[in-house]
């Protein structure tokens, strides 16, 4: 039976840590890593598709009303050393509102933009032939998706180019994808992969000198927690009480906060503001915590906690 290795999009986190965000890297440019270990794995087929999900309500972050989502699933075949070969894949929003803000590009151009970039990276990694660990992988990759982006921005002639997060965020469903099908190709899940019996290098190689001798596994939690918390989001457009309901969808599930506390008993609420209007965001969480106040009483409940999101708008931090 072939275990499921993709709790979440974290397991990508160290090979992006180690890859995209080391400026000035070179590697990439020439396939320069010699492994060794049969648990090694070559990269056989990569292919990719895009869903089109429609939000039951728009949800507002960053000044912006959004209303659907594009998910880049993106599926890998790997070969070991060892003659092992497994399928994997990982799905990512293509989250343009959050990574491409401008002012200059359409919705459609920055999700367009991205789409060619998914196109590019697709061939990139397709492309890559050498036998590694997925981090060595991304590591040597990374600095050519960031020459893609630089050429889509070019070639789509964009008004502003594609950010570096915005690279992340596309090459994040790819690299999540390598790491599933490693470790299914292992028989293990892939956050048990993290240490010298799998990796060709520490973490010196990747982030200097004072990481010798220590691996990912030492940061990256290995099992999965039997419980976490659940953060229920409210959105800058979300209705908090029923005098703000101007268009209620009516299809028997909860529409404001009291009637959504009382349907998943919630504790935890993540808020999201605008953090270039502090005044506005004092009233919006003056006005949650009343309600949700008041909820929470008369379900008996005296603890709960808040989570503020300003989506990178603040203009400094004293705002905050």
């Amino acid at each position: 039976m072939k275990r499921d290795t993709r709790r979440g999009f974290i397991k990508g986190a160290a090979a992006i840590a180690g890859g995209l965000f080391t400026p000035g890297s070179s590697r990439g440019v020439e396939i320069r890593s010699v492994t060794t270990k049969k648990s090694d794995a070559r990269i056989e087929h990569i292919s990719c598709r895009y869903e089109e999900h429609v939000f039951r309500a728009p949800l507002k972050f960053a000044r912006t009303v959004v209303d659907r989502a594009t998910l880049l699933t993106v599926r890998c075949t790997v070969r070991t050393r060892a003659g092992r070969v497994a399928n994997g894949f990982g799905t990512m929003p293509l989250n343009y509102t959050f990574s491409f803000p401008s002012r200059n590009l359409s919705e459609e151009a920055r999700l367009g933009a991205m789409k060619a970039l998914a196109a590019e990276i697709a061939k990139i990694t397709g492309a890559y032939e050498a036998f590694g660990h997925p981090i060595d992988i991304n590591w040597e990759l990374a600095p050519l998706y960031l020459r893609a982006a630089a050429d889509v921005s070019r070639r789509l002639q964009l008004a502003d180019p594609i950010p570096r997060l915005c690279t992340l965020v596309t090459a994040a469903a790819f690299d999540a994808a390598v790491h599933d099908a490693y470790g299914k190709a292992q028989g293990l899940n892939c956050f048990h992969t993290y240490g010298p019996e799998f990796m060709n290098h520490d973490l010196s190689h990747y982030l200097g000198a004072e990481y010798r001798g220590e691996y990912p596994g030492r940061y990256i939690r290995s099992e999965p927690r039997a419980r976490m918390p659940l953060c229920h989001l409210i959105s800058a457009v979300d209705p908090i009480e029923e005098a703000d309901n101007t268009r209620p969808i009516r299809d028997g599930l909860p529409e404001t906060l009291p009637e959504w506390i009382q349907f998943n008993g919630l504790k935890s609420f993540k808020i999201k503001l605008n953090g270039d209007d502090l005044e506005w965001d004092l009233g919006r969480v003056r006005h949650i915590d009343r309600v949700a106040t008041e909820a929470q009483q008369k379900r008996g409940s005296g603890d709960w906690a808040y989570v503020l999101d300003f989506n990178e708008k603040c203009p400094d931090v004293a705002i905050t």
